[in-house]
């Protein structure tokens, strides 16, 4: 009995422990929270491997909860960190299978648990019409190089893969036009062609298309006139209604490097069995399927194909996730063609690339691509990524994929992000916003930055931090940045505002002097493409400019672009290459863009120009004996940049700091773009330069162009990025100056003028004692009369010469020979100037010669 009493007593003390423990497991946990949100309980993935992360809010500690799934397919981690907290990463593995799988994860913890569905879906099972491709019976080539001949171009074999192209004989120019014709036994229906470059010389320029419809293919009628502008990539025409032809034909009439090629030449005509887009109008409100039918039911959505089930779904559910979407379903505008504005501005060629999707691609991806009204345009995508073996740097062209209207399925070539190629006539009624939608599952999501749209610092540092490749682009008004996406995460997190609007400034003000107003950016709006290699320094060219990734932070941060005078001047003149052409020819390649760097300085308000001091001139003019194209030290390219930036920033002081004439550089651009300069001939462009420039101010700058030597005959070689035969002869001088003196004499002897003074900031030359810029603004200054010199040896003492604008030594008297010239009050002549019946002259603002009186 007293055993029975015994287990009695323990059982008792056992419940009442139990008991106690349970209430107290439950006290612990009455502050404890565990949860998810009712959305992610029901999870879709695409059939490429794909991670989703689902936040969980709670206060558990890591070992409190988990995850567990029996999908082998589906790998589980929970994770915190102090950003984001807790959250469970869901990773799927590819679903090559073609059939729709599910699977249940159950998230398990004392306060709560949770069942999450989970549905993948299988590769896409969508199947297009494609177009037919028609292919040629025979055809012919005006003239070709043996074993290259046009059949070459319908054999289906790219060069990229060994095959050998249709070309032109080689070692010669091509015989222009050259012809290659196409015939279509029987007559064939053709609604469009393709064109396949080989990417190098011979790509088509311009050239006319030519149709032919008889039976022997020898009457052909004209359908048009073409430009495919030597560019490295595949173009495209399509007619306007399906033609019935048995011959086509091209006369090419230019083509790159002088030569025709052609890699491969398609043809096709539509399949007009489509039922695919037809069945997703029954669901979607058009074929961008971007939004529902009103009243639109499940059966109508399942009957779809699966890949636009979890399209409708998404769309019927409101899961279609917000930064997806935002990038996925957009508008795209329209943009200029670059390359004919190159020609048109005389510019080099800016970006193409001005519609970033935000979309990456992996070579072999297959994706969706949904396009809406191109309104007769022709648009594609090209994919972007990196070459190089020395070091990596952004391509400018990639492989491209031509869209249609409609659903387009393609599987990408190399991997890369993603660009809409729309570039037309911007003043065509037909240039029009063009809507694409690239849904769920077809490439990943980095996003972008555009100034126009997301506005702010905010938006930026969110699309930043959500961004998952290479690299990250930021598209202002004038330019975009396409740089590394970990550098721009060290170096501005937070904030791009004050970047883009820097840069765009600097790009407009550049603009701004070559006078473009009245085209930009109603006709042309492309922009200057920034890109970020991981070598070399910073230079220009073509479709874009390069800053080495390392310097990145002095491009990004306004403080830091403002901090060191170079900061700014390097970009600036990188930028001015591209700008340069009307005011540039050989000898002045290095200098002539400086006119844009100076002026970005003098903009920025902060650094005093840059160049040598006149008294370089002096010396090259009159020590040196030196003319314009080769004065000075050579230091860049052959030239002496210092003393060259020099002649171009006067004229801007004097005529548009001054208000002489505001519009000078404006007007000066625009005469050389309707009379341009010859850069094969040297010396008539500098005196064609000097012709218009005077005709720009409506002044005679023949005393100007004199000092700086372009009136010197001679005959040399110039090494600037080539070899350029240089010839002046005294007819050629004489010639512009009888056109130059037409015009009245300038108020003023500006070619004394400077805009650097004691103090400036970023001052790094011996400042003169005259020729200040506000010497040459309102009434002119007279001359003290007072004013005397003394000679030491041969160093040249002026006292009361401050309203002098120069002191200029003369053979005999004030019209003789100018000998030399100083700025300052106190200068030692050079001993290779004959002072021999010399006589010191002070220059008045207004050209007028004081005789300086010895003291």
């Amino acid at each position: 009995m007293k055993k029975n009493l015994f287990f009695a007593s323990f059982t008792m003390l056992l419940l009442l422990i139990l008991s106690s423990s349970g209430c107290k497991e439950k006290e612990d946990l009455k502050d404890r929270f565990f949860s998810i949100e009712e959305a992610d309980m029901n999870l879709e993935f695409g059939s490429t491997p794909e991670n989703k992360i689902i936040l969980v809010k709670t206060n558990l500690s890591l070992n409190d909860w988990k995850a567990e799934s029996e999908a082998n397919w589906l790998f589980l981690s929970t994770q915190e960190d102090a950003s984001q907290g807790a959250s469970l990463k869901i990773s799927a593995t590819a679903n090559t299978s073609g059939e729709r799988r599910t699977a249940v994860v159950k998230l398990l913890s004392p306060v709560q648990n949770y069942i999450l569905n989970v549905t993948q879906y299988g590769s896409s099972d969508i199947v297009l019409s494609e177009d037919i491709k028609v292919q040629p019976s025979g055809g012919k080539a005006s003239e070709c190089q043996p074993g290259q001949d046009i059949e070459n171009t319908w054999d289906g074999k790219f060069s990229a893969d060994g095959a050998n192209p249709y070309h032109s004989p080689w070692g010669k120019s091509a015989n222009f036009p050259v012809t290659l014709e196409y015939y279509f036994q029987g007559g064939a229906d053709i609604d469009y062609l393709i064109y396949y470059t080989r990417s190098g010389n011979g790509n088509f320029g311009e050239f006319d298309l030519l149709i032919a419809t008889d039976e022997g293919h020898s009457d052909w009628k004209k359908y048009g006139s073409y430009n495919f502008r030597m560019q490295n990539a595949p173009s495209k025409i399509t007619f306007k209604t399906t033609q019935k032809v048995t011959g086509i034909k091209f006369e090419v009439k230019s083509g790159a490097s002088n030569f025709v090629s052609c890699d491969e030449m398609e043809f096709y005509r539509y399949n007009q069995e489509n039922t695919l887009e037809k069945t997703l109008l029954t669901v979607f409100d058009d074929i961008t399927c971007s939004t529902l039918k009103e009243g639109v039911t499940d059966e109508q959505i399942n009957a779809l194909p699966d890949y636009f089930v979890r399209l409708a779904k998404a769309l019927q559910n409101n899961t279609y996730d917000a930064h997806e979407k935002e990038f996925r379903i957009r508008e795209y505008a329209p943009y200029s063609i670059p390359e004919e504005w190159a020609t048109k501005l005389m510019t080099k060629k800016y970006s193409n690339l001005d519609n970033p999707t935000g979309i990456s691609v992996q070579q072999g991806d297959e994706i969706i691509v949904l396009v809406g009204d191109t309104h007769g345009q022709q648009i594609s995508l090209q994919s972007i990524w990196e070459s190089g073996q020395e070091y990596k740097q952004t391509n400018v062209s990639g492989e491209v994929y031509f869209l249609s209207p409609g659903v387009n399925k393609l599987t990408m070539r190399k991997e890369g992000q993603l660009f809409v190629m729309y570039n037309t006539d911007l003043t065509s009624p037909d240039a029009q916003p063009i809507k694409i939608h690239i849904p769920m599952g077809s490439g990943k999501v980095t996003g972008f930055f555009d100034l126009k749209e997301h506005k702010t610092d905010e938006k930026y540092a969110e699309l930043l931090k959500k961004a998952t490749h290479k690299y990250f682009c930021v598209r202002g008004e004038r330019i975009m940045f396409y740089f590394h996406t970990a550098k721009m995460q060290e170096f501005v997190p937070n904030q791009i505002l004050s970047a883009i609007n820097l840069w765009d400034d600097i790009i407009g003000w550049e603009q701004e002097l070559m006078g473009i107003e009245d085209v930009r950016p109603s006709q042309v709006n492309n922009h200057i493409f920034a890109i970020s290699p991981e070598g070399s320094y910073m230079w220009a060219t073509d479709y874009c400019i390069g800053f080495v990734y390392t310097y990145l932070n002095n491009i990004l941060l306004k403080e830091n672009v403002m901090a060191a005078k170079d900061n700014a001047w390097g970009p600036a003149h990188e930028i001015g290459h591209i700008h340069q052409a009307a005011i540039n020819w050989p000898g002045s390649t290095e200098s002539s863009n400086n006119l844009f760097s100076n002026y970005v300085l003098y903009k920025l308000g902060k650094y005093c120009s840059r160049g040598s001091e006149l008294n370089d001139l002096a010396d090259s003019r009159f020590v040196y004996k030196k003319a314009w194209y080769n004065m000075g030290d050579a230091t860049h390219q052959g030239e002496d940049t210092e003393i060259h930036m020099r002649m171009n920033w006067q004229l801007w002081n004097y005529y548009h700091r001054c208000g002489h004439n505001p519009k000078f550089w404006q007007t000066l651009f625009k005469l050389l773009r309707e009379d341009r300069i010859i850069e094969s001939d040297p010396g008539a462009a500098q005196l064609k330069f000097a012709m218009k420039a005077s005709e720009a101010a409506n002044e005679d700058l023949t005393d100007f162009f004199d000092l700086w030597g372009f009136f010197i005959p001679g005959e040399d070689t110039i090494d600037q990025y080539g070899t350029w035969k240089y010839k002046v002869t005294a007819e050629m001088i004489k010639e512009a100056k009888d056109f130059m003196k037409k015009f009245p004499k300038p108020k003023h002897a500006f070619q004394y003028i400077e805009d650097r003074k004691a103090g400036d900031t970023g001052l790094d030359t011996k400042p003169s004692d005259t020729g200040y810029y506000t010497q040459f603004e309102g009434e002119v200054k007279p001359i003290s009369s007072n004013i005397v010199y003394s000679v030491s040896g041969r160093k040249y003492t002026v006292e009361n010469g401050e309203n002098a604008v120069a002191f200029e030594l003369r053979k005999n008297n004030a019209e003789g020979e100018l000998i030399y010239f100083f700025n300052m009050f106190s200068y030692d002549i050079p001993t290779g100037v004959d002072l021999t019946n010399t006589q010191l002259y002070a220059v008045q603002a207004d050209g007028k010669r004081i005789e300086i009186h010895k003291k």
